[in-house]
């Protein structure tokens, strides 16, 4: 759900995923993968082992995107890659091409692009993700040991 949203929201709204949004979607990525090899595993030890790289997965999506609201809230400065340059300490004219080839302006960390209930797509990144944790969390608790 949360995946696809960025999805819409970048490929249809328009809205370029800053350097923040990109480590959210690394711990995503990794929960989805880790909760399907849970459910599809047979064993007991693969479906405790795979349900517990996808809490981890889930949770570090959660540290990313808290980290990310801090930033777009001003209570802390974000990483380097977070300014809105297209000029990085590992120049790449390939990538500076891309970006002005595309129009769109560079995403930055430190600004909130869309907000829903006073909160942003970050904020919200941290409440969804901490429930798919917690769902996880669950999910590796109620494995019977017979399995």
């Amino acid at each position: 759900m949360t995946f696809a949203a960025a999805l819409y929201f970048q490929y249809v709204e328009g809205l370029a995923p800053c350097a923040l949004c990109i480590w959210q979607r690394y711990g995503l990525g990794v929960g989805i993968l880790g909760a399907l090899l849970a459910a599809l595993t047979a064993s007991r030890a693969g479906r405790v082992t795979f349900g517990a790289i996808a809490a981890l997965g889930f949770l570090f999506e959660a540290g990313a995107a808290v980290f990310h609201s801090g930033v777009e809230r001003k209570l802390w400065e974000g990483l380097p890659t977070c300014s809105g340059s297209t000029v990085s300490n590992t120049f790449d004219p390939a990538a500076l091409a891309a970006a002005a080839a595309g129009g769109n302006s560079v995403p930055r960390c430190d600004e909130i692009v869309w907000e829903f209930l006073g909160l942003s797509m970050a904020n919200w990144n941290v409440l969804l993700a901490l429930g798919f944790m917690t769902l996880c969390a669950i999910g590796v608790a109620r494995v019977r040991p017979r399995d």
